[in-house]
């Protein structure tokens, strides 16, 4: 929230709003280092590992995206390396995380991982289709706000690829200006619905959610595994 000077998360002041940015700073950085406390209380070398590989993969993810804001050449694979470091990476590690906890075997351990991976991307997709379709007392956070800040989205790229001179100039208006203010919000909305960039997105998420779904039937039917299921039933239909 202070990288991306966040004013609200999910429909409540953000931290930095609350608090500023020098005590959230320092709460987030007493937090991490918690998190590795307790990671080393366990001993656990793998552990330790994993979460320091996942820092890198996100740092690496939010450098990336600093260097690509603005710009309206962004390409499908650019957007799908984004979400796969800044997110994917993200439930990954976590359901890694799990597997480790419960003393699961390396083979279940290494499949936890690609279906977080898988839940963590579809999560990612459906997100950037609901920053152009929900309404911001829903989402919890002004709608339209990522091409406001200068982020295009698997949606709008899929758009892009058939939009006129016009079209591309309006975006890239938004792009320049920061604002709806010359370009209106709905405008932009109405082109990327008109050249099927929510669908394209919608059924690219369904892909990964119906990856996710395989990989949870090699296990055995449990509490667990139905917890992760209504989990991504949850990501496939969500709407915040």
């Amino acid at each position: 929230d202070v990288i991306d000077e966040a004013r609200t998360r999910r429909g409540k002041p953000s931290a930095n709003v609350v608090w500023g940015n020098h005590t959230s700073v320092l709460a987030g950085d007493w937090l991490y280092m918690q998190a590795f406390q307790i990671a080393l209380s366990q001993r656990s070398f793998e552990v330790l590992d994993l979460l320091i590989t996942l820092t890198q993969m996100m740092v690496d993810g939010e450098l990336l995206q600093l260097e690509r804001i603005g710009r309206i050449d962004i390409s499908e694979p650019d957007s799908m390396e984004l979400i796969d470091r800044k997110t994917a990476s993200l439930f990954s590690a976590c359901t890694r995380l799990g597997g480790i906890a419960g003393g699961a075997t390396t083979r279940d351990v290494e499949l936890l991982g690609e279906f977080g991976w898988n839940l963590g991307m579809a999560f990612q997709l459906v997100d950037d289709i609901l920053d152009f379709t929900s309404r911001e007392s829903v989402l919890g956070k002004p709608v339209g706000n990522d091409l406001r800040e200068g982020k295009v989205t698997l949606p709008l790229i899929y758009a892009l690829e058939q939009a006129t001179p016009g079209e591309k100039q309006n975006i890239q208006t938004v792009l320049d200006d920061g604002s709806y203010d010359r370009v209106a919000f709905s405008t932009v909305l109405k082109m990327v619905e008109g050249h099927g960039g929510i669908e394209r997105t919608r059924q690219r998420a369904h892909q990964f959610t119906s990856k996710a779904r395989e990989l949870l039937a090699a296990f055995p039917e449990s509490p667990a595994r139905r917890a992760l299921q209504a989990a991504t039933d949850l990501v496939a239909d969500r709407d915040r």
